[in-house]
């Protein structure tokens, strides 16, 4: 074998291994969907809010407490959902980025689960 040989068996070796199936990245792109947008919820609160919850005086923290509270019925299945989606994603899909399988799967996983508790008759907003 020659030196040539060898740098190639090496290229081809590198190539192979980038396109493992990493569920790692895929699943935090997808728990980053949820998470975010509650971050600049509270964000939100502490900036901008006023000082009542339902016409009687609360404090910030309270107000935090109740808007996301109101979200877990749907947002844990959803979230659930969606991670099942993000490892089904990248089992035969092994060109797509973690990004992008991440960021398809929290959004089936949250159209999913609003047209199935659309479907029961769960009143989402």
């Amino acid at each position: 074998m020659t030196v040539d040989d060898e740098a190639d068996k090496r290229r081809e070796e590198s190539v192979d291994a980038t396109g493992e199936r990493a569920y790692a990245p895929t699943l935090i792109t997808t728990v980053a969907w949820y998470v975010l947008p509650a971050l600049v919820y509270v964000a939100w609160v502490f900036t901008f809010s006023g000082n009542t919850c339902d016409g009687v005086p609360c404090g910030r923290l309270e107000q935090v407490a109740r808007g996301l509270s109101a979200t877990l019925q749907w947002a844990f299945p959803s979230l659930a959902l969606s991670l099942l989606i993000a490892v089904l994603l990248r089992l035969p899909a092994v060109g797509w980025r973690a990004g992008a399988s991440g960021t398809a799967a929290a959004l089936l996983g949250a159209g999913l689960t609003t047209a199935i508790l659309r479907s029961v008759g769960y009143d989402i907003g």
